[in-house]
């Protein structure tokens, strides 16, 4: 078994695909290169970016990526119109390379222009496949799996277009946006994949000043810290790729040994996230402390429209809003009049910043007299818009 792990897993390359939120495919492509520059095939796709590479490559794109949704693994493709078809290609599947003994596993399909369109009978279909195939090895080869949707660690990915299937495992696990570190989450949190598109579209670099006014569960924050300390986004936490038949503990171990030794010690605080709720500043100070991220961040309760930059920094930085909107607040009326405060705070304060501000409308940056540009953001079934330009 372990020969045959080898040979057909881990001494070969895979076809990978590292799925994106709308919008931030080309950040993916970019950072796919520079972080993984001995890569093949980086090629934008619908949907994300697909690229291929070793298992070895699949743990540090999730090790090392901040802006994929999730890293998926093919393991086969086929053309099936029919029921039948679907089977006996599944059938040729050797799903004991692919799922552990003890760990269950669920099925999720999506289809466009197939015969077989019914996506819950298609799942189910691959399921009963998988369970017949491990029922049928031999006893000193069976490694018995098990269904369960709720409890399942593994995800088997099934998308058919144009009668043709690809079936794919899913590396990641949990939502790559999903980095370890918080411990408590505020109402309607920005994801950190969209933390980390919005600070490259500001140009955010290691180092610059960064206040994040209403930090709220302090997404901003803790992406920007890790940014200027160096700290892979997969360091403190888990990935489904560990229960793999093919994972090396020891290269796994050898990786996030290698990707501690990088992270980088600052002298003083370069990160400044302030909230008027006290529960997420308190949430995050104990976050900050957990990760030894008192260096970088420097976390205080505050009024945003109390904040002083002049204070906390000797140049302008980057400052970032995600202010409360909808039913967080009250009536669209309320809602544009704080926006017209920020953009006045802004115009008195924050000369010279470069700005980001999350919005449900673009109107609400009508009282803005400086210049920016729009980042359409999709977030939780929102369609919000992010403006960013220099005050």
């Amino acid at each position: 078994m372990e020969k045959r792990i080898k040979r057909r897993i881990t001494a070969r390359d895979h076809i990978f695909f590292a799925a994106c939120a709308p919008g931030l495919k080309r950040l993916c492509h970019r950072e796919l290169i520079q972080q993984m520059p001995d890569l093949k095939n980086v090629n934008m796709i619908p949907g994300g970016v697909e690229f291929s590479g070793t298992v070895q490559d699949c743990y540090k794109a999730n090790l090392y990526l901040r802006s994929p949704s999730r890293i998926t693994m093919r393991i086969a493709g086929f053309k099936a119109e029919n029921f039948r078809t679907l089977e006996k290609r599944l059938q040729e599947i050797e799903w004991e390379l692919y799922l552990k003994k003890g760990i269950a596993f669920s099925c999720d399909a999506v289809t466009r222009h197939c015969r077989l369109y019914h996506s819950d009978a298609i799942s189910q279909r691959v399921e009963k496949q998988i369970l017949d195939y491990f029922d049928q090895l031999p006893h000193e080869r069976n490694s018995s799996v098990a269904r369960g949707i709720q409890s399942a660690s593994q995800r088997i990915l099934i998308r058919g277009e144009d009668d043709r299937f690809e079936i794919s495992l899913d590396s990641s696990g949990d939502g790559l946006y999903k980095r370890g570190l918080k411990k408590y989450v505020g109402a309607a949190p920005l994801r950190e994949t969209l933390a980390f598109a919005l600070l490259s579209a500001a140009e955010y670099t290691p180092g610059k000043r960064l206040i994040d006014g209403m930090c709220g569960s302090g997404s901003f924050s803790l992406e920007a810290a890790m940014i200027t300390r160096n700290m892979a986004p997969g360091l403190f936490r888990f990935f489904s790729f560990e229960q793999w038949p093919c994972f090396s503990e020891k290269q796994w171990h050898y990786l996030k040994n290698e990707a501690t030794k990088q992270i980088k010690l600052l002298s003083e605080p370069t990160v400044f996230a302030s909230d008027l709720d006290l529960q997420c500043v308190e949430a995050l100070e104990k976050t900050v402390e957990e990760f030894d991220l008192s260096s970088t961040i420097q976390v205080f309760p505050s009024d945003f429209f109390a904040l002083r930059p002049d204070v906390l920094s000797s140049g302008p930085g980057v400052a970032v809003l995600n202010p409360p909107y909808g039913k967080r607040i009250g009536s669209p009326a309320t809602i544009k009049a704080l926006y017209k405060q920020i953009g006045e705070k802004l115009e008195s304060d924050f000369k010279g910043w470069t700005v980001v501000i999350i919005m449900p409308d673009r109107q609400l940056a009508e009282s803005f007299s400086f210049s920016h540009r729009w980042m359409p953001l999709f977030h939780g079934g929102l369609e919000l818009h992010a403006a960013i330009g220099r005050v």
